[in-house]
């Protein structure tokens, strides 16, 4: 059977309790660069040329705060693959083997990236990517702020290659954009 070919570790998304609290130490504190972020709720950091290799997610105000020590905050961690059709190839092992597969593939908007989010036997989700954006060190790229509730900002390619239902947030702006109340 067809086994991945990841060439290293990629990005970490943390969800945390105050993004622009995080977003200042991981600038100021850890050196790292914003590329972009997603309205007020998500940020893309980078310490070299890929355009994100850390994001910070915004906990939503009602989430329970856990014992100190005991939560990690990690949404998701990722491995870089080659391209977008050994993305395609990963999807379909994965369907073979009956792994549940959490969101994909797709396209990001922030970052280009192509995706697909999977569980691991202990139910953390882990991404297989390609085609990140590069930005040079030396760039005058600016950071830009996406709209959070437009389907392009979470996938370019509209779901067409989804093979799962999209999750509730992404079902909601779909509701929206048709003209449907929620």
């Amino acid at each position: 059977m067809y086994r991945p070919q990841p060439t290293r570790i990629g990005h970490l998304v943390l969800k945390v309790r105050d993004v622009q609290r995080s977003a200042a130490f991981y600038r100021d504190v850890v050196g790292l660069e914003v590329s972009d972020w997603i309205d007020d709720r998500m940020v893309f950091m980078r310490a070299g040329e890929d355009h994100h290799d850390l994001a910070l997610l915004q906990l939503p105000p009602d989430a329970i705060d856990p014992p100190p020590g005991n939560y990690t905050g990690v949404e998701h961690f990722s491995y870089r693959v080659e391209s977008v059709d050994e993305i395609l190839q990963i999807t379909e092992m994965l369907q073979l083997r009956g792994i549940e597969i959490d969101r994909g593939p797709g396209r990001h908007g922030p970052g280009e990236n192509t995706f697909i989010v999977f569980r691991d036997p202990d139910g953390n989700n882990v991404e297989f990517y390609s085609d990140m954006e590069q930005i040079p060190r030396a760039s005058a790229r600016q950071p830009q702020v996406w709209d959070g509730g437009e389907l392009e900002t979470f996938d370019r390619w509209r779901l067409e290659r989804f093979v799962v239902e999209p999750p509730e947030r992404i079902k909601q702006i779909l509701k929206r954009q048709s003209g449907e109340v929620s």
